[in-house]
């Protein structure tokens, strides 16, 4: 759902894997106390799964791990389920990554991402791996999760390929939503996201004023033809 790929198409992870495709990866160590966040999916009327996601930091350095189910009445259509991890540094203010792991699963192939140093690895099911320039940019995830601020112009990838976000307009928001879900002032960003074959999807980004909850309390995603899905973040666990 949040990966670049994943809003145009739906693929997914292997959490079976994971230990494998950490192999060589300097993860943070020794960091405080993990905090732990949840965001519940829903498309049109429907529940349509939950991002449950861990931050561990030491320092500037930060690790973002988190797992993607998508379930009730979209799983007949995407059927997805899937890992990452992402490490990096917070650079005055900005999340940038060191290391960006996928796992995927699409039902037929099961593949394994890992843009790590200037190299992509992909090793796919079929025993064939390619390697690519690791794209310019930080990945999505933590520049979604992570900037503290609405964003300006600027480049991310998905391990493959790299894309634009480009901020539309931002505005003073009051947010209203159930009671699980954060209520109250907010900063609404709203972006284009330009993909390298030339599509666009719309994005809209809702930050709490003051900075508690620090995570966006809620993502929008506009695709054409199909109802909006949107993210909310838990605050009643």
């Amino acid at each position: 759902m949040i990966r670049p790929a994943a809003i145009r198409s739906t693929r997914a992870f292997r959490p079976g894997l994971v230990g494998v495709a950490f192999v060589g990866v300097a993860f943070v160590t020794g960091s405080a106390a993990a905090e732990e966040m949840r965001y519940d999916a829903q498309v049109a009327w429907f529940h349509a799964g939950t991002i449950s996601m861990t931050l561990g930091e030491n320092g500037d350095r930060y690790e973002l791990s988190g797992v993607v189910t998508i379930a009730g009445a979209m799983n007949r259509l995407f059927k997805w389920r899937g890992q990452f991890a992402a490490t990096g540094r917070m650079v005055e203010g900005f999340p940038t990554t060191k290391a960006y792991l996928l796992l995927e699963d699409d039902g037929e192939t099961r593949e394994v991402l890992l843009a790590f140093g200037d190299r992509t690895t992909i090793h796919a099911t079929d025993d064939e791996s390619e390697e690519l320039p690791v794209p310019p940019g930080s990945d999505l995830m933590s520049v979604m999760f992570l900037a503290p601020h609405c964003l300006a112009e600027t480049t991310v990838h998905d391990g493959e390929d790299a894309y634009r976000i480009v901020p539309e307009r931002t505005s003073e928001r009051n947010l209203n939503q159930r009671s699980r879900y954060y209520s109250g002032p907010t900063i609404r960003c709203d972006y284009r996201f330009r993909y390298v074959d030339g599509s666009t999807r719309r994005v809209s980004v809702w930050i709490a004023e003051g900075g508690d909850p620090r995570f966006p309390v809620r993502v929008q995603v506009r695709v054409p033809f199909l109802p909006d899905g949107v993210l909310r973040l838990r605050v009643d666990r």
